[in-house]
């Protein structure tokens, strides 16, 4: 989400990319590397969600999670794509709507994300979850859990977008269209849940088979610049 709006009301540059997000002082600290679990394991042999969410705006405390999209995937391999449209029991801004194309409407007979996020849970159980900008996305699942007074996820979190930069330096920004587009990654349909997780795995595994074959799960989050936690 925050990649989509970021990219209208920025012109493509990464100003408002490299601000913290709204609330971002929910996110804890990243992990020490000792404490990282299978910090040792192959990245080949881990199992990732790349997840990214749609809002009603950038204050997790203000704003609410209208859609979750996740995609499951294993050494090259898509194993699942999940998304759900969430009721934010509260109205969706005009100029949100013209970003990802979600309506009021679509989302009126939709579940709470108290509802939903039982099955977010269930489908990311085990993994290393990934998120483009992830601070914002972290901030604001974290607000939800929250309020929804619900045990907070357990998973560490990678953020492609550091990954990304460190990955392909001569990119013109790190917006996912402009990395797709850099890398050669089809585009399609962009700024919507699923969609851009879709991408943030292609440009991924793109990245990654430029690395080492022996590139461990700890030196993943090194060059994502850390571990994030909920």
């Amino acid at each position: 989400m925050l990649t989509s709006l970021a990219a209208i009301l920025t012109s493509g540059t990464l100003l408002f990319l490299d601000a913290p997000a709204a609330d971002s002082k929910r996110v804890p600290p990243n992990y020490e590397f000792e404490k990282m679990p299978h910090r040792n394991t192959l990245v080949d042999n881990v199992t990732f969600v790349a997840f990214d969410t749609e809002t009603t705006g950038f204050s997790p405390a203000g704003d609410r999670i209208v859609e979750i999209g996740a995609v499951k995937f294993r050494n090259g391999e898509i194993i699942e794509e999940k998304s759900w449209l969430i009721n934010p029991g509260r109205w969706i801004p005009p100029w949100v709507i013209e970003v990802h194309g979600i309506t009021n409407e679509d989302v009126a007979d939709k579940p709470s994300f108290k509802q939903v996020y039982p099955e977010f849970v269930d489908f990311v159980q085990g993994s290393v979850l990934m998120a483009h900008n992830a601070r914002f996305d972290v901030s604001f699942m974290a607000a939800e859990i929250r309020r929804s007074e619900l045990p907070l996820l357990n998973n560490l979190v990678v953020d492609s977008l550091p990954l990304f930069r460190r990955w392909f330096p001569s990119a013109k920004s790190y917006t996912l269209s402009d990395v797709a587009h850099y890398t050669k990654v089809d585009t399609g349909v962009l700024h919507r849940a699923l969609a851009d997780t879709v991408y943030m795995v292609l440009i991924f595994e793109k990245g990654l088979s430029k690395r080492s074959a022996s590139l461990r799960l700890g030196e993943l989050y090194r060059e994502s610049g850390g571990a994030m936690s909920f």
